[in-house]
């Protein structure tokens, strides 16, 4: 075990509570079924990641409702490890925002859209607009933005592009992910995820507002989708496969630990055994190498040219076809072929 390469990252959702119920949430753990992570049990958490993984983000439901962060971000200050956390802010405080700049907590805030009806429609709060927009300002003032993140919908698509150059002008850079099929996100999907030639279109146009903002300001946005990488090299761009399945751990909020942010595909659970266990059990199965390898693939994403960039998304393959290695059902390049 002590041969193998440390996890590069881990991604904690620290709590299932939220004060919000947006309609794509990826999370559909029930926030009256706690069962979370003490705070005894969380500091644990936190010494294994400090020891076998050195990039820390904090996610949820919304991670500023645990009454024990801070004493978690000043914990895992102590011991060296920089945490980083995506938050909608709709909570946060001045007097926050201070405290976690004084203890290298960066904030990444999800923003959905720069219209309120957008906005509060998709989070199913009123006044999410504005309190989001408010914890940009507070954050950015403390000097602990790093970033703005945004699910991409149907519904926001047309502002999504609009952000962009909002954060640009803010001097953070961004990323943006397409809905998946997960969580309350499920019950929507076919309704409000972009799919086939209309995902296509909107990549293109954000790849071209992205080339437009990096040599105006040299900030990089990005969609975190494995169609987008086919995107990025047919613009003959360097780029390198982000399929994180398998390539790193999730820690969800009862110590299940799952191997993608998109798949409840569970591991193992951190009461029962450690991180460094469970990450050599992961890196050694042979399922999460095989889902990697091209060869694998089934249908237009096993004969496409760009199988070795892409590789579609095998969590979203998997919740719509029921097979992990079956094509991407989203890519127009699936659908051609069919």
């Amino acid at each position: 075990m002590s041969n193998i390469e440390p996890c590069p990252e881990l991604i904690w959702f620290a709590t299932n509570r939220c004060n919000l119920n947006c309609i794509y949430c990826c999370n559909s753990n029930d926030p009256d079924n706690l069962n979370e992570l003490s705070t005894e049990e969380a500091r644990e958490l936190i010494e294994q990641v400090a020891d076998f993984s050195k990039y820390f983000v904090i996610i949820g439901g919304e991670p500023l409702l645990r009454e024990d962060i801070f004493e978690l971000f000043d914990y895992a200050h102590t011991l060296g490890l920089p945490c980083s956390i995506i938050t909608k802010g709709t909570n946060m405080k001045k007097i926050w925002a201070k405290e976690m700049a004084g203890k290298n907590v960066l904030v990444n805030i999800a923003l959905d859209a720069l219209s309120r009806d957008i906005c509060d429609k998709l989070s199913r709060r009123e006044g999410t607009c504005d309190k989001t927009k408010e914890a940009i300002d507070t954050c950015l003032k403390a000097g602990i933005l790093q970033g703005i993140t945004c699910t991409l919908t149907k519904a926001n698509a047309e502002e999504t592009l609009d952000i962009m150059d909002f954060a640009a002008e803010l001097g953070v850079e961004g990323c943006w992910m397409n809905l998946r099929p997960q969580g309350r996100g499920m019950e929507v999907y076919r309704e409000l995820a972009l799919m086939g030639h209309e995902f296509e279109e909107y990549l293109n146009n954000f790849y071209r507002r992205a080339r437009e903002i990096n040599k105006r300001t040299g900030l990089n946005f990005y969609v975190y989708d494995p169609i987008y990488c086919r995107i990025l090299s047919q613009h003959e761009d360097q780029t390198s496969r982000i399929c994180g399945m398998g390539r790193y751990l999730n820690v969800k909020a009862n110590g299940d630990v799952i191997v993608c942010l998109f798949a409840d595909l569970k591991v193992g659970n951190i009461r029962e055994k450690t991180l460094k266990e469970i990450w050599s059990e992961v890196v050694s199965n042979r399922f999460f190498n095989e889902i990697h390898d091209p060869k694998n693939l089934k249908g237009a994403c096993g004969e496409c040219a760009y199988n070795y960039i892409c590789g579609g998304c095998r969590v979203r393959a998997y919740q719509l076809t029921g097979d992990w290695f079956a094509s991407d059902p989203v890519c127009y390049l699936t659908q051609v072929s069919t």
